[in-house]
């Protein structure tokens, strides 16, 4: 009888458990097609893109926010608004309480992002939650960028944190 209600229970946390692993979370993956990260990314999180502008030779900080399957441009930061005229965007260009340049971007439908990665360009990735340079994780390469939804176990095992 006790053996009984032991295969149960366990049987009981096997399925749990199977459950819980199976279950969609949402991701920002970045592949070169040989090496792939996936970091968690919530729908509705931010996410920044920070470079050197190699023209100006200034940090420029690019704001995203994750929306469903699209990573959405919401802004552009720079502590050189000639960074921020390059883009040749419409729109009014303001300087901030911390004295960086900002813009907000034009609405665009983008559901995946293309970067070159080059070796002086100190480019990285950051949310709350975590931190990525890209070049310490990639090398010189091309890398796409996408929000995707993964189960759990596989998130796990691409190294989710």
């Amino acid at each position: 009888m006790l053996t009984a209600r032991w295969s149960i229970l366990l049987g009981a946390l096997m399925l749990t458990t199977g459950v819980a692993l199976a279950t969609p979370v949402s991701v920002l993956s970045m592949s070169d097609g040989t090496r792939e990260l996936v970091e968690r990314l919530d729908d509705g999180e931010t996410l920044r893109f920070s470079y050197r502008q190699s023209i100006y030779d200034v940090l420029v900080f690019e704001e995203y926010e994750r929306n469903g399957d699209r990573i959405e441009l919401l802004r552009v930061r720079s502590s050189d608004v000639r960074s921020l005229e390059y883009l040749r965007w419409d729109g009014e260009i303001v300087q901030e309480d911390d004295g960086l340049w900002m813009q907000e971007a034009p609405a665009a439908d983008v559901s995946e992002l293309v970067i070159r990665i080059a070796p002086l360009g100190r480019q990285r990735f950051e949310t709350a939650r975590w931190t990525c340079d890209l070049l310490a994780r990639f090398g010189e390469s091309v890398i796409r960028v996408k929000a995707d939804r993964v189960p759990l176990a596989l998130a796990l095992l691409r190294q989710v944190r």
